[in-house]
């Protein structure tokens, strides 16, 4: 049965049927226990007559047992200023519940597991739950806010509840043994809780004995009682915020358990002993540096005994342990080091001939190290070396709110003489402009990849408060010297802190010596703090790392949809990356793609013919080549899955085959769309892959769009005088609104050429 809509809901917009894509909103429960059988239950939009679901490790299984209709919730949908949405994403599309039994393998890691789920409109998006050991469970049982209501469990468990209000308090009480060391695991963030547990151990009379996790960020802790007797185990949020979303399931028994390791890394196929830190871990294990069979840069080790996986590098130079004071170095070289108070700082001396770039690289954080790196090379004699002078000649600031060290958006007060493609220096870090604002309630766009802006010449990306100073800059050699214009020149040293999209808080320093002679690196952590680092030292060897959007693409039968593959450049290659998704059953295609020199994102169309044969989902893998490299996109995802999708409400096609435009200039691109499955609604263009500093000009918030009833449009795209002349590849693909987050997208079957001709 089908329950109307309270008619509040539906009275501020008409609305038009629409294939809403399988959505999955909840998953019931969020840990099984390995070894065990059990029926995990998920519910969400368009999941009738679900047939199969695929798992990220194959350890685990599941077949379908029944799916169910449910009623309509309420539909109530809010907008970005707060108030009821009035765009229409059409009917509410029906709410349905999958019962899956799932067999656990009594050898399956612990951890999260992910999955998908097929129905006859593609495949669903990923949902994740835990595979937790095989202890009991303990419930959150309210009220427990006080010691008197704590609920009494015995160790090990794993604590499940919500602090669902602000100012929730949870207690569980348990006995322990003197002597007895506990290993406290949060892992709810892995199934997307938003609670930051602050966990605080409390003795029989109320009195906290240690508390973890007020940095708001660790994940796991260890304590050992001095005492035996009864104890009590507090749980609250970081922020004492509360809401439906802060779940926790954290583990608490003696377990064995691995914090950290030294050397973070080792020689490929070399064997070497590996020191462990952590609970019921042996001191010491050797290991042979056998590559992931995703990963060919990476091992992995999970002592016996221990539930969590410790991930290593892999290197091909030769390896040295850091001793201080350090020999001249031979490079290449990887270096594992380990900083601490006694020795805040290390210092490594090196030879290098003029001209000669080597790339310094840091790997710390990215191998669960708490080390916030930074590296600085000296002269010699310990005097920084200036690479480059900074010249501001165009002052602006910043405006409306902070601003993140992330974001490629900062709002500016005003950005006359300002053009994409310009320099800009936010306090020590120096950015690219991408797209300057269309009208005064937009930011300026810098340039990004994968949604964090890029910064240049070894800068790091900074938060910025409201009402700081920006600078449109001159980049000048070193010891520039420059007429007094008012504004402070800024002179950039030899020098990295965080290595920028990627690289997470580890350093990533690029060096051209200025003459022949040595030099001295040195490493430390920004805060002070003690960790293990592991620290590559080399000529630069180009490469690229590859990654595809979306992970998951439902073909309509009949059309076209569009798949961006986005490349990480290493160590300066800005060549171009030809792009292949081979292996494609009968009924489905894809043309060629290519990621244009200087560009980080190409495109592919893949289409799946009208008459394509029903099929289950299917792995796939996008290939890129170049340097005599190949490189597979997202190797490590086992649920990259295509899948056949029911008929599009869009067909989109464009007339335009081929652009020319110089800097500066115009091109128009016409696209027509039919309307199919009683679809009327707007259609939202989304305009694939432009290509460095080109821009859809004056088409207001909602971009270029076709409104309800009309069929076809002309829109522009410009060409900024800073764009670079080249050819390059664009998609158009039309988007269907609706209330999943997946991609609705149906794309003209063809690209479209632009060639961006000389100035």
């Amino acid at each position: 049965m089908r329950y109307l809509v309270p008619l509040l809901a539906v009275t501020l917009y008409a609305q038009s049927p629409r294939t809403t894509p399988p959505t999955v909103q909840s998953i019931v429960p969020r840990g099984i226990a390995r070894g065990m059988t059990a029926e995990l239950v998920i519910e969400g939009f368009n999941l009738a007559k679900a047939s199969a679901i695929f798992f990220s490790d194959p350890r685990v299984t599941g077949k379908i047992l029944r799916v169910k209709e449910l009623p309509d919730l309420p539909d109530v949908r809010i907008g970005a200023n707060g108030t009821q949405s009035s765009i229409d994403v059409g009917p509410l599309p029906p709410r349905n519940q999958v019962t899956v039994e799932v067999e656990i393998a009594p050898e399956a890691e612990i951890g999260d597991v992910s999955f998908r789920l097929q129905t006859p409109l593609g495949t669903s998006p990923e949902g994740t739950f835990l595979i937790e050991p095989y202890v009991g469970e303990a419930p959150d049982q309210e009220p427990n806010d006080t010691l008197a209501g704590a609920f009494e469990t015995h160790l090990p468990a794993v604590l499940t509840g919500v602090i669902a209000k602000a100012g929730d308090l949870d207690h569980f009480k348990f006995t322990a043994r003197a002597g007895q060391t506990i290993v406290i695991e949060n892992s709810s963030a892995k199934v997307g809780s938003t609670l930051q547990p602050v966990i605080a151990i409390l003795d029989a009379s109320g009195a906290v004995l240690r508390t973890f996790g007020e940095d708001g960020m660790s994940l796991s802790f260890v304590h050992k009682f001095a005492g035996a007797g009864v104890h009590y185990l507090r749980i609250a949020d970081y922020e004492r915020s509360g809401r439906a979303s802060h779940q926790y399931r954290i583990k608490v028994g003696e377990f064995g358990f691995v914090s950290q390791i030294f050397p973070l890394g080792l020689r490929r196929d070399a064997v070497a002993p590996i020191q462990l830190t952590g609970h019921n871990v042996p001191a010491t294990v050797q290991l042979k540096g056998t590559p992931l069979p995703e990963d060919p840069f990476s091992a992995q080790l999970r002592p016996e005994g221990a539930y969590n996986r410790v991930k290593l590098a892999l290197g091909t130079d030769p390896e040295l342990t850091v001793t201080q004071p350090s020999p001249l170095l031979t490079l290449p070289v990887t270096l594992n080091g380990r900083l601490d108070k006694a020795k805040p700082v290390h210092r490594f001396p090196f030879q290098a001939k003029k001209g000669q770039t080597l790339v310094f690289e840091v790997m710390a954080r990215r191998l669960a190290s708490d080390l916030d790196s930074t590296l600085e090379i000296l002269t010699a004699d310990g005097k920084p070396i200036e690479v480059a002078a900074v010249r501001p000649v165009v002052e602006t600031f910043t405006t409306l709110r902070d601003h993140d060290s992330a974001s490629p958006g900062i709002r500016i007060t005003h950005w006359n003489n300002i053009n994409a493609g310009d320099y800009m220096l936010l306090g020590r870090e120096i950015v690219r402009v991408a797209e300057l604002p269309r009208g005064p309630d937009e930011d300026v766009r810098y340039e990004q990849l994968n949604g964090q802006r890029l910064t240049f010449f070894n800068t790091a990306a900074e938060a910025h408060a409201i009402d700081k100073a920006v600078y449109k800059v001159q980049i000048h050699p070193p010891g520039a010297q420059f007429a007094a214009n008012g504004l402070p020149v800024t002179r950039l040293y030899a020098q990295n802190d965080d290595g920028g999209p990627g690289f997470d808080k580890d350093s990533y320093l690029t060096f051209t010596a200025p003459a022949d002679g040595a030099y001295q690196l040195t490493v430390r952590d920004v805060t002070g703090a003690a960790g293990p680092y592991r620290l590559n030292i080399r000529e630069p060897r180009p490469d690229f790392r590859l990654s595809v959007n979306p992970r998951n693409p439902n073909v309509p039968r009949g059309g076209s949809i569009p798949l961006t593959v986005t490349a990480t450049r290493l160590d300066g290659y800005a060549g171009p990356i030809d792009l292949t998704l081979p292996n494609l059953p009968p009924g489905f295609t894809a043309a060629r793609g290519r990621i244009e020199p200087n560009q980080n994102t190409g495109v592919l169309l893949l289409s799946a013919a009208a008459e394509a044969p029903p099929t289950a989902a299917f792995p796939f893998t996008v290939t890129g080549s170049a340097l005599g490299l190949t490189r597979q996109a997202n190797p490590e995802d086992r649920l990259k899955l295509i899948a056949i999708g029911s008929q599009p409400d869009v067909l989109m096609t464009s007339p335009t085959r081929r652009v020319e435009l110089a800097p500066g200039e115009t091109a128009a691109i016409q696209v027509k769309i039919s309307r199919q499955n009683g679809f009327a609604g707007r259609v939202p263009v989304d305009v694939v892959n432009l290509p460095p500093r080109v821009k859809l000009p004056d088409f207001g918030l909602n971009g270029v769009l076709l409104n309800e009833g009309e069929t076809e449009r002309t829109f522009y795209i410009e060409a900024t005088p800073a764009a670079e002349p080249g050819d390059y590849t664009i998609a158009v693909a039309g988007r269907v609104e609706t209330r999943s987050t997946q991609q609705n997208l149906s794309a003209a079957p063809e690209t479209i050429a632009v060639r961006i001709k000389a100035k």
